[in-house]
């Protein structure tokens, strides 16, 4: 292994010991200055390569849009218009043919037939359609509510998962006081005015939570045509069924 000697620049400040003849924070600093020249040419090289490949692109875009103006300029050239020779056969039944106009329809008429085909639909009332009066106020895909509480929302979807110690419940008490107290983060203020007006109990009472409500729902009415239903999801426990999910949509009666 062949060693280098490295020469201590005579401007060098730094303290050294005795018999010390190479100093280690010049080595240290001369190879910093190296690597920041070599750093430099790259950056140099590839911009200088990023310039020639854009002309080279440009370059080729050219003689392609190029060449094709002058193969359609070709093509239109080479095209001969076709012309029947005077005093032919077929020119001779061009001066013999009487064309045969056809009645052109007057603006009345038009008018009369377009009317006539689009009044019955004009006067047969079409049902009003209306959107529905509240809809999730969360982004399209997951969300984190307070306290841990997952959301996900695939359009008019809302899934909440609280697969969790404090919130997952058997008890339907419990999951009204959940619903009651999450629905306002899915669908905003309007529904808290829609479970002012079912009284405590009301939604713990529709039918049972673990084996009929996962099916039918729960209903809260939002007004005279809609409602938001709430679907409890289970999974199995030690005891039994526990509520561990809940989907919420707005429906029209």
């Amino acid at each position: 292994m062949s060693h280098t000697p490295h020469h201590t620049s005579q401007l060098c400040t730094h303290e050294r010991g005795v018999g010390t003849t190479i100093c280690l924070h010049c080595r240290k600093e001369s190879r910093i200055a190296a690597r920041e020249r070599r750093r430099r040419l790259m950056l140099r090289g590839a911009a200088g390569a990023i310039v020639v490949a854009t002309g080279l692109a440009a370059s080729a875009l050219g003689a392609t849009a190029l060449r094709d103006r002058r193969a359609a300029a070709r093509t239109t050239a080479a095209a001969p218009a076709v012309q029947a020779p005077v005093g032919t056969a077929a020119d001779a039944a061009h001066r013999d043919f009487v064309p045969t106009v056809a009645p052109v329809a007057t603006p009345t008429a038009v008018e009369k037939a377009v009317e006539t085909a689009v009044a019955p639909a004009v006067r047969t009332p079409l049902p009003a359609t209306r959107s529905a009066p509240v809809s999730p106020i969360l982004p399209v895909g997951n969300s984190t509510l307070s306290d841990g509480v997952g959301a996900f929302r695939s359009d008019s979807v809302v899934t909440l998962s609280f697969d969790m110690p404090m919130t997952r419940t058997r008890r339907p008490e419990k999951f009204e006081q959940f619903v009651r107290a999450t629905l306002p983060a899915i669908y905003g203020p309007r529904i808290d005015s829609a479970l002012a007006k079912m009284p405590a109990g009301s939604l713990a009472h529709q039918g049972d939570l673990t084996s009929e409500l996962p099916t039918r729902g729960l209903r809260i009415p939002v007004d005279s045509a809609w409602d938001v239903l709430v679907y409890p999801e289970t999974r199995k426990g030690v005891d039994g069924p526990l509520v561990v999910r809940y989907r919420a949509v707005t429906t029209a009666r």
